[in-house]
């Protein structure tokens, strides 16, 4: 990563493709939310965004990008319904258009579906790969993640999704809040990562951890 810190009034964090970027922030802090759009590459012309939501509502997440530079021409969102079956969600597949962007959901039964969600995620990027637009991946998070599936299980599926977005040359981050886990996991899961970004909640900074 070419730049590691930055500010909310000046939030880009440059890097260099392919990365996997792990962000550590608490998870309702305005700062570690914004950031997603201003991850980029200085190369990408266009972008396409899987996003991984196993936390909250996506749509939430989708307006940020909107106020802060727009929505990529295309979105694909991989989501956990752990109230209803996927079948009883329409098969667990739609697709929408939002302006200039066509927006595709797929559904899995619950975030504890590694391979369910493994699955969805490397069709998308297949399908991606040949686009002229870089894929960039928002994973969030690995901490709602955490809560379903045990850290060795965390740990290899990691290691698997971050090799994957090397071979397609995408930028992917993944959300953390740290003050939710033992140091001991979270040294786990960090050792996956080269690039490490924590968000100073007093000075509103983003740093290399």
């Amino acid at each position: 990563m070419s730049t590691m810190r930055s500010r909310c009034d000046d939030p880009a964090l440059a890097v260099d493709p392919p990365a996997n970027v792990l962000l550590e922030a608490p998870s309702l802090s305005e700062g570690g939310m914004s950031i997603c759009p201003h991850i980029k590459a200085e190369t990408d012309a266009e972008r396409n965004l899987l996003f991984v939501s196993l936390s909250g509502n996506p749509d939430s997440r989708l307006d940020m990008w909107r106020r802060h530079g727009g929505l990529p021409g295309k979105v694909a969102i991989i989501t956990a319904d752990n109230t209803r079956s996927v079948a009883a969600s329409g098969g667990g597949s739609t697709t929408r258009q939002s302006g200039e962007t066509v927006i595709s959901t797929t559904t899995v039964s619950e975030p504890s579906d590694l391979t369910g969600i493994g699955i969805k995620m490397n069709n998308c990027l297949s399908a991606w790969e040949d686009d002229d637009a870089r894929t960039h991946v928002c994973f969030d998070s690995l901490t709602t993640l955490l809560q379903y599936v045990d850290t060795e299980r965390v740990f290899q599926y990691l290691h698997v999704t971050t090799k994957r977005i090397e071979a397609v040359d995408g930028v992917a981050h993944y959300h953390i809040d740290p003050n939710a886990h033992d140091d001991q996991t979270l040294a786990t899961i960090e050792s996956l990562f080269s690039d490490v970004c924590r968000y100073d909640t007093e000075t509103d900074d983003w740093v290399e951890a």
